[in-house]
């Protein structure tokens, strides 16, 4: 958060003029003192200090960011009753209701996002006018900057902004970066105010604008649920649940296989983060055996087969997107292919995951473990995204097939009691045990010599 890119400051006095002075004119643009009941969506609203004016002016503001840390330091030091500080990228805005703000701002954004079609297609959705800036590349000349992927010239944005549906209506800038806004200003900051240029039903048809590279074409909408399979026993779970509810597409939007379940259960793609090459070893050393079998369905597969390296011969191999995936997500950490798995759905925005077979039932407790380790790391990261998480009752995973007072360590001499609240909260109640553990019981719970998993011991 502190990469010098972004501002950092408990205090208007401690963020650069031009920054605040965006927020200010953006909040004199909407009504100053009038302002009251203006519903405003900040994207990329940073450490929050711009949400912050905004609600200062009289809107009720939602402040979305992609970075936690700093949503974190928003709400510790730039809360107000009139502003919502919470985690999104650009992608998710497709699902906000037609119209449900009066404005969108997005302030010195545009320019750290590789493709930002669909982010400004998107806020056309979400609202009517759009107040927004990106570095001039006539003052300020993109060289490589380290956080942007390109500058603009005023006819460059404004084509940009015509294939995303929005009509320039107003241009304004600033000279320098202690600057205020000024109308017609060509300087280091260009500003627009635009609105949307047709009903959204009629939305233009992307164009290209001369000078500029190709553009990617914009990546469908990420799966709302997705299951992950893995070939833990608490796969049978899956197949009674999809069963019950009326076939796969009736629980999840998509199903992900990890290896060998590919060719076993119905599914939209398929890990395998085994390099193929090193696979044929395997499969050469004992040909009658399941490595084999599996490489054979895996050359006619059309894929994506999400793996380490593609190779040609097998035509549905897609490299997984290792450098973007440790870039959005922080952390570079995969020691299994279900954790690969659970960090590209992560990185793509999917909304749900649910997680069968994976179980780490290996009889060796320390391998068990660490890949266990992994993938549950990789939960607590979707977690903290807002991403929910379904675990079968039959999985080690978070020891959901454990007791809950095996599950809350230290309350051996109370029950525990946890409900859920309409709120989203949750209620405890607590009640002294009517037993309580002997010495012996209590000793066997840290006897090391056999494996912690009840699956493998034959104890479940």
């Amino acid at each position: 958060m502190r990469s010098g890119e972004r501002q950092v400051a408990s205090t208007l006095a401690g963020v650069r003029r031009d920054h605040v002075a965006r927020y200010e004119w953006a909040a004199g643009r909407l009504g100053g003192a009038h302002a009251g009941g203006k519903r405003v969506l900040d994207l990329a609203c940073g450490v929050g200090y711009g949400a912050n004016v905004l609600a200062q002016a009289g809107a009720s503001v939602l402040g979305l960011d992609a970075d936690l840390a700093a949503l974190f330091y928003a709400r510790a030091h730039w809360a107000h009753p009139r502003v919502e500080f919470a985690w999104a990228d650009g992608a998710q805005l497709e699902a906000c209701e037609i119209g449900c703000f009066d404005a969108a701002v997005c302030f010195e954004t545009i320019e750290h996002v590789a493709d930002p079609l669909p982010m400004l297609r998107a806020l056309r959705r979400c609202a009517p006018l759009l107040l927004a800036s990106v570095p001039n590349e006539e003052v300020f000349p993109f060289r490589g900057h380290a956080f942007h992927y390109r500058h603009y010239t005023r006819q460059a944005f404004a084509a940009l902004l015509a294939q995303a549906g929005w009509r320039v209506v107003e241009w304004h800038g600033q000279a320098g970066p202690h600057s205020e806004v000024e109308p017609n200003c060509n300087g280091r900051t260009v500003m627009v105010v635009a609105e949307r240029a047709a009903p959204l039903a009629l939305a233009p048809e992307p164009e290209r604008y001369e000078g500029d590279a190709e553009a990617p074409a914009p990546a469908p909408a990420p799966p709302a649920h997705v299951a992950i399979l893995g070939l833990g026993p608490s796969i049978e779970v899956y197949t009674d649940v999809v069963r019950r509810a009326g076939g796969r597409s009736a629980f999840c939007d998509e199903a992900w296989a990890i290896n060998a379940l590919g060719d076993v259960l119905q599914c939209d793609r398929v890990f395998h983060m085994d390099d193929v090459r090193i696979q044929e070893l395997r499969a050469a050393a004992a040909p009658d055996g399941n490595i084999a079998a599996m490489l054979k369905w895996l050359r006619r597969h059309p894929g994506p087969i999400y793996t380490s390296r593609a190779h040609p011969d097998y035509p549905g191999l897609v490299e997984f997107p290792l450098e973007a995936a440790i870039n959005d997500l922080q952390y570079a950490y995969f020691n299994s292919t279900a954790a690969y798995a659970l960090a590209y759905a992560i990185h793509i925005g999917v909304q749900k995951v649910s997680l069968f077979g994976c179980d780490y039932t290996y009889p060796n407790a320390h391998h068990a473990e660490k890949g266990r380790a992994c993938l549950e790391f990789w939960m607590g990261v979707a977690a903290s995204r807002g991403i929910l998480i379904g675990i079968p009752d039959r999985s080690t995973l978070m020891d959901s097939m454990a007791p809950l007072a095996e599950r809350l360590y230290g309350y051996d001499t109370l029950e525990v009691d946890i409900q859920p609240q309409p709120d989203g909260l949750a209620k405890v109640a607590f009640r002294p045990r009517e037993s309580i553990p002997s010495a012996a019981e209590i000793e066997a719970r840290y006897d090391h010599s056999r494996h912690p998993n009840p699956l493998v011991s034959g104890k479940f």
